[in-house]
């Protein structure tokens, strides 16, 4: 099972902290006062998680992975993965270190264009509002560009995804955080999905 903690543990300790909800990996106060490279949400709890995964039929590749960490904004928000939040829970602006993840109920409710039955959204790019989903057919994961029902990248499986992404956005950071490319190649290049 991937753990986010380690696979991004080779950027630099710069103030990192921990709160009840997450861990924040290498301040990066150039992006705003309280805005770090990676936060990784602390595992969902096991009543909320089975509620959502059975609502939303997660596959079970993702509920395995909410159950060790749930969500995550990487790479100073150029990419994030969904997790489960309470129903009803608030939002504090003013206290930055208790937000919640992204909300993947929310992400998933049912619109024009998108195949609900077939895909579960599970994250996104920051950049361009690029969607990434998790075929229940496959297990194969797509990003669709926003607005667009066609996949323009596509890996094997969730951990592909995470991995390969986590070492693509990697050489595009200093280990202090700081970007090194222009912020539209934070998103992956388009090229045919996977047959």
């Amino acid at each position: 099972m991937i753990k986010l903690l380690t696979e991004v543990e080779s950027f630099e300790n710069v103030d990192d902290r921990e709160s009840d909800v997450a861990f924040f990996r290498t301040h990066v106060p150039w992006v705003a006062p309280e805005a770090y490279l990676h936060i990784i949400h602390k595992p969902a709890t096991q009543s909320l998680l089975s509620h959502s995964a059975k609502k939303l039929r997660m596959p079970e590749s993702f509920v395995e992975f909410l159950a060790h960490q749930n969500g995550a904004h990487l790479f100073a928000g150029s990419l994030y993965i969904f997790g489960v939040v309470p129903h009803g829970q608030l939002l504090n602006r003013g206290q930055p270190l208790s937000l919640p993840p992204f909300n993947i109920e929310q992400k998933n409710v049912p619109s024009k264009g998108f195949d609900g039955d077939s895909f579960l959204a599970i994250g996104g790019y920051g950049f361009n509002g690029s969607t990434v989903c998790l075929d229940r057919r496959n297990g194969r994961v797509n990003v669709f560009p926003r607005g667009g029902d066609l996949p323009h990248f596509s890996w094997f499986d969730l951990e592909d995804w995470i991995r390969s992404e986590i070492t693509r956005l990697s050489f595009l950071f200093d280990k202090k955080g700081n970007r090194l490319v222009d912020e539209s190649l934070t998103v992956p290049p388009r090229r045919n999905p996977i047959q």
